[in-house]
């Protein structure tokens, strides 16, 4: 699965201080790693938008820019 950046980052900072605190932890975390890292994840657990989700994504932006540019056009008479 993949996360944005900051996301990512802010996981590895809590798992560092987890792991620093509990070694027992961090060694299960480790022996996981290695046994889930050839699997991929099931289909709910993806993130990754479809196209359409992209489309209606993208179509609400524009709709938005428009009305706000029209309203600005309004309010600046």
């Amino acid at each position: 699965m993949s996360l944005p950046l900051h996301e990512s980052r802010v996981l590895a900072v809590i798992e560092m201080g987890l792991c620093k605190d509990d070694h027992e932890l961090a060694a299960l975390f480790t022996m996981f790693n290695r046994l889930t890292e050839a699997e991929t994840p099931p289909g709910r657990e993806r993130v990754e938008p479809s196209r359409w989700t992209c489309w209606l994504m993208t179509a609400l932006l524009l709709v938005g820019m428009v009305a706000i540019g029209v309203i600005a056009a309004l309010v600046s008479r």
